[in-house]
């Protein structure tokens, strides 16, 4: 259940939340009023934090603030997107792996493209090298791959996870591929 990319030596636990993921890849945004009535929004993707020396503060939410609402982007991103969830059983909550996919495509050529993760880091982790490689590709499975060596090269699992990068980029590969689909 441990990170393979974002962790630190005092936290390797990872993010649980699937909505999170899902909120990270398609660009919404955290609206939040401060204790002196000031309100504000915080991007979703910049709104968890890595652990570094302080893994016991997860978000950038200030002090005393309160989260008043999620609004979601005006964005291409509805009609070709999907979700992956991979576990040890369907019983189980958590992910080992999961993988939010979302394409903006013309014809079959991808305009832009959206990757964030789950179970593979303290907060839900966007791929943005691989996005801006999908970008004005062709949608296809040979591109799909490569966006998915993309994303998990040079990451550094833990000792007994090495497994979860296999994982993640054969979920990778099918959450994009499943966006041609859905």
């Amino acid at each position: 259940m441990s990170a393979v990319v974002g962790y630190s030596e005092q936290c390797v636990a990872v993010h649980p939340s699937d909505l999170c993921v899902a909120l990270a890849a398609l660009d919404a945004s955290v609206n939040i009023i401060d204790q002196k009535q000031q309100k504000a929004s915080i991007a979703f993707k910049d709104f968890h934090r890595l652990p570094g020396n302080q893994p016991q503060s997860d978000n950038k939410l200030p002090v005393n603030a309160l989260i008043t609402s999620v609004d979601m982007a005006a964005n291409p991103f509805h009609k070709n997107s999907a979700y992956v969830k991979i576990r040890d059983r369907d019983s189980y909550a958590f992910a080992l792996v999961s993988v939010a996919a979302a394409l903006h495509l013309q014809d079959n050529k991808i305009m832009d493209a959206r990757l964030a993760s789950g179970g593979v880091a303290h907060k839900p982790w966007r791929w943005h090298a691989a996005e801006v490689y999908l970008k004005g590709k062709e949608a296809s499975s040979l591109h799909f791959e490569k966006a998915a060596t993309i994303a998990t090269e040079g990451l550094k699992p833990l000792t007994g996870n090495a497994f979860k990068i296999h994982m993640l980029k054969g979920a990778i590969e099918t959450a994009l591929q499943n966006c041609l689909t859905g």
